[in-house]
């Protein structure tokens, strides 16, 4: 029985130590101020950031998270107004509305097409179309939805957030208000199997001591 024991640590140990070099190469790195009283991952985005359309296309990151994640850990995502200039803000307030519609998997990419790809997403009119389009969300609901309180205090809170870390760019995801992902170095590590190791990351995070 000690034996077994003896094997089951040195398996355990070898497990922790082989978890610890694969996410220690610059995958991640350590926020100079945490950001306690948060969500467990926060995502940080902008539609017109070429990065953020490319690893959504490319590997569905939320849906990729929303799969692979327990279902009980709270998860946001917000966008930010810091590139696009004065449409940004609109986009900002689209995306709050689709979240609130539960309606981001229909409507993220023919955003982001429409703005990278296209160039036929220029104001809010397409933007609505594009709810009409892909969610059958019409005008009037979009607008109903436009003009409540709730979505002002939740761009204020999606506000707060961004200036609370002071981010400067994107895609930026941050575990326990402490880690955050370093997308270009996992791209680099794990170049044939990013979505898994992406997953495998942050599971790691969240069990890391904070």
């Amino acid at each position: 029985m000690k034996k077994k024991l003896i094997i089951f640590s040195i398996i355990f140990l070898s497990f922790q130590a082989f978890s610890y070099e694969l996410y220690n190469n610059g995958e991640y790195s350590i926020l100079n101020k945490s950001m306690p009283h948060t969500s467990t991952i926060i995502n940080f985005f902008s539609f017109f950031c070429p990065y953020c359309y490319e690893i959504e296309k490319q590997n569905n990151i939320r849906n990729i998270i929303k799969n692979n994640i327990d279902e009980k850990i709270d998860i946001k995502t917000y966008h930010v107004d810091f590139l696009g200039g004065k449409f940004s803000y609109i986009l900002t307030k689209s995306w709050i509305i689709a979240q609130q519609m539960g309606i981001e998997e229909k409507i993220i990419i023919p955003i982001f097409n429409g703005i990278q790809q296209t160039h036929q997403v220029n104001d809010i009119n397409d933007i609505k179309e594009i709810f009409k389009e892909k969610a059958g969300i019409n005008n009037q609901t979009y607008q109903k939805f436009w003009n409540s309180f709730s979505i002002k205090v939740l761009i204020q809170k999606n506000n707060q957030e961004i200036k609370k870390i002071k981010l400067k760019h994107v895609p930026t995801t941050i575990i326990n208000g402490k880690y955050i992902i370093n997308y270009s170095k996992l791209e680099e590590n794990f170049k044939y199997n990013f979505s898994e190791n992406y997953i495998n990351l942050i599971k790691f995070l969240i069990k890391k001591p904070t």
